[in-house]
């Protein structure tokens, strides 16, 4: 398996907060794997492995038929290792991004039997930092490698829920929608959003 330059690199957080965060990404390769007449089967098996394994999200099925990428995220290592042994199995020769702590995922891919390839690191942000958002809307925002999900529209909700207007769950779920890869972690929302309404 290879592992490529993904969007999920930059997610941010305390150690304890990204070891329940590993998303996971399957990819065809351009102008190679996708021109094979069996590419796009192999690609679906790989969204029902990520389905069967019971992924926080997961990019939608509608998707899975036109997407060279299928995408899931998931809140445990555990679960993370039993994707990648079933994968290992099934041998379907299309490239697996993991994202998440080096060290789990290090741990993970040699108890299955598997080397690494290619490890992408973040180098943090360059620039102007005093114009970002606080660290905790970071922590939300970055769950979209695309910055779908607005610092705006994290503030809206939290306002919404400190005014008893929408469940913290809800709120989680509303800020998911736009990031439609399916690695935006709902769950590790939950967790900060109850953060930031305390």
């Amino acid at each position: 398996m290879k592992q490529n330059l993904t969007h999920s690199l930059h997610r941010r957080g305390i150690v304890d907060d990204l070891k329940s965060d590993y998303p996971i990404l399957a990819m065809l390769t351009a102008g190679i794997n996708d021109k094979k007449p069996d590419a796009r089967k192999k690609l679906l098996r790989i969204g029902e492995i990520f389905k069967q394994h019971n992924p926080i999200n997961i990019l939608t099925e509608k998707a899975w038929r036109i997407s060279p990428i299928i995408q899931a995220t998931f809140n445990d290592i555990e679960t993370v290792k039993d994707v990648l042994q079933t994968l290992k199995q099934e041998d379907l020769g299309v490239s697996i991004v993991v994202s998440g702590l080096l060290s789990e995922i290090q741990a993970v891919v040699r108890a299955v039997g598997l080397s690494m390839h290619t490890v992408h690191l973040s180098l943090g942000i360059f620039g102007k930092k005093e114009l970002l958002p606080p660290e905790k809307i970071l922590e939300i925002t970055t769950m979209c490698g695309h910055h779908c999900v607005s610092p705006q529209s994290i503030y809206y909700y939290v306002k919404q829920i400190k005014d008893g207007k929408i469940s913290i769950e809800k709120a989680a779920k509303k800020l998911s929608n736009p990031c439609v890869c399916g690695i935006f972690n709902t769950s590790r929302a939950i967790t900060i959003l109850t953060d930031l309404v305390r």
